[in-house]
């Protein structure tokens, strides 16, 4: 999805990046790599970047398997520490004759823990829940995370055509600490979705 064609508008926080899903992908890609091994000449290099292009890649896929329209990275180092978040933006086609303001209320109805919220004037809804603590594979056999998910419903009611789903995974580590990152990343991603506006 183009920026020209996009519905709306977000602020990405600093360090974070635009990933299109479908046409473009590759060439953010690239750009983010090259930023990620600038000024690294050695094999490393090359190693990190080959890793890094197949995490990126994998992640475009499972944003397509979500059909998303846009995927949102910290793909920068936050005062010496990888953000572990990702976003993935979808915009669902309703049914022809589905209120997106039914939606939201069937939402706020069945989801546990759900808020109903104002973003930019115009009501949103969203939900949290955890999933409990995993290995994170071979990489890192060593290591175990809970999932975060943190799904935003929007919609505008002067517009039945617009409705969209922001869904966040934040890793909350089981190390000492872990909880208190994960809960700084949850509200480092509130924050951008609090910019969320309607194009237009």
């Amino acid at each position: 999805m183009t920026a020209q064609r996009r519905p709306f508008t977000i602020v990405l926080p600093a360090g974070w990046s635009r990933v299109p899903v479908g046409p473009g992908a590759s060439s953010a890609i690239r750009a983010i790599l090259d930023r990620a091994v600038a000024g690294v000449d050695d094999a490393r290099a090359v190693r990190v970047r080959r890793r890094l292009q197949e995490l990126l890649h994998q992640q475009v896929k499972a944003a397509e398997a979500q059909s998303g329209v846009e995927l949102y990275l910290p793909t920068e180092q936050v005062h010496g520490v990888s953000v572990p978040a990702s976003v993935v933006v979808s915009v669902p086609a309703l049914a022809e004759d589905a209120d997106p303001m039914d939606v939201l209320l069937a939402v706020a109805a069945r989801r546990r823990g759900a808020e109903v919220l104002d973003v930019g004037g115009k009501p949103a809804v969203r939900a949290e829940h955890r999933q409990e603590p995993a290995n994170l594979g071979e990489d890192l056999a060593e290591v175990e995370a809970a999932v975060r998910q943190v799904v935003y419903f929007l919609a505008d009611p002067e517009d039945r055509g617009r409705f969209v789903v922001m869904s966040a995974s934040v890793l909350e580590s089981t190390a000492e600490g872990g909880a208190d990152v994960a809960d700084a990343v949850t509200d480092l991603v509130d924050a951008m979705v609090s910019t969320f506006r309607w194009a237009g």
